[in-house]
């Protein structure tokens, strides 16, 4: 059998990345040059422009560099090159929309809206990873993407705060806790026992809170879709430099005359996302607080790693 496919005019190499072959199969397709690593020659790949319909970014990122030891995509400005083509983001977001027209059919309620990124995301950052620091892609499709329970997670806990934040006063009496903290650990478990604190933010009551995200033993009313980018994705390397390595894994003081040993990961900066909802019993109230909880956490808190640094902050799209 063939190793490759053709699928709606686009080449994909398959079993390439599963056979003896793979590592010359590579070497055809890109650039490979030798870099210095502590006084030793070692042949990495240099990742081009355009190699869009050669490999799909998710087997590029997370597969290869477990192969074998002296080959590995270097996380340098070389991977940032990658560019997936805009008709292809296009087309899965066509089909999103496909399924949500499914879901109305269906008597489900939907709500979308679209926010671009203030600066850098990025998602599953302590996953496991050949690199140290990974990132989350849609393994299919090889985007970076924000899964819906994520979305859920972070909307959550930014109610909670939110709700202590505004009547952090009337919690103090009720619940004879005078910690910010301690507050908000009491009101994710009132929220887990379904307990309805009679309180609110707005017009969004702790009961709303239940029938949004549901409890271990109650599923929610609301569905939180993972978020697809919709235009171009632009790829960025950051860096994390800790400056007491022994600290951390020798179990050493923190002292001053310590390397520090940088990191890097990648990042998505600068890109837009569409954003689903959707409402199981026809609560179009419910489903309007959900849209109005998700997008203020997106634009004040943040989704995914870092985000006390800036980083999973959104505004809206112009």
């Amino acid at each position: 059998m063939n190793d490759s496919i053709k699928i709606q005019n686009e080449f994909l190499i398959q079993n390439e990345f599963f056979n003896k072959t793979f590592l010359e199969n590579i070497k055809k397709l890109y650039e490979c040059k030798f870099i210095d690593v502590k006084g030793q020659k070692k042949e990495v790949i240099v990742i081009p422009k355009n190699q869009f319909k050669e490999t799909n970014f998710f087997y590029l990122y997370n597969n290869f560099p477990v192969i074998e030891v002296n080959y590995k995509v270097m996380l340098n400005e070389s991977i940032v090159n990658y560019r997936w083509e805009k008709d292809f983001l296009t087309n899965i977001n066509k089909t999103k929309q496909k399924m949500m027209e499914s879901l109305k059919e269906s008597g489900y309620l939907i709500e979308q809206f679209d926010l671009k990124l203030q600066w850098r995301l990025i998602v599953g950052l302590g996953a496991s990873h050949p690199q140290e620091t990974s990132m989350t892609l849609h393994h299919i499709f090889g985007i970076p993407y924000i899964p819906g329970s994520a979305l859920k997670g972070a909307s959550r806990h930014y109610m909670i705060w939110k709700f202590v934040d505004e009547n952090e006063e009337e919690l103090n009496l009720r619940l004879c806790k005078s910690n910010f903290a301690e507050l908000s650990k009491e009101l994710n478990k009132a929220l887990e026992k379904e307990e309805n604190l009679n309180v609110s933010v707005g017009n969004i009551s702790f009961k709303d809170l239940i029938h949004i995200f549901g409890t271990q033993n109650r599923q929610g009313k609301i569905i939180f879709f993972d978020a697809y980018p919709i235009e171009e994705i632009k790829l960025k390397i950051d860096i994390m430099n800790p400056h007491y390595p022994d600290y951390y894994t020798k179990d050493k003081p923190p002292t001053d005359w310590q390397n520090p040993i940088p990191i890097k990961f990648l990042t998505v900066e600068d890109t837009k996302f569409r954003f689903y909802l959707a409402a199981k019993d026809k609560d179009q109230n419910l489903l309007n607080h959900a849209r109005k909880i998700l997008n203020d956490a997106l634009l004040n808190y943040g989704v995914g790693a870092k985000t006390s640094l800036g980083y999973g902050l959104f505004e809206e799209s112009k």
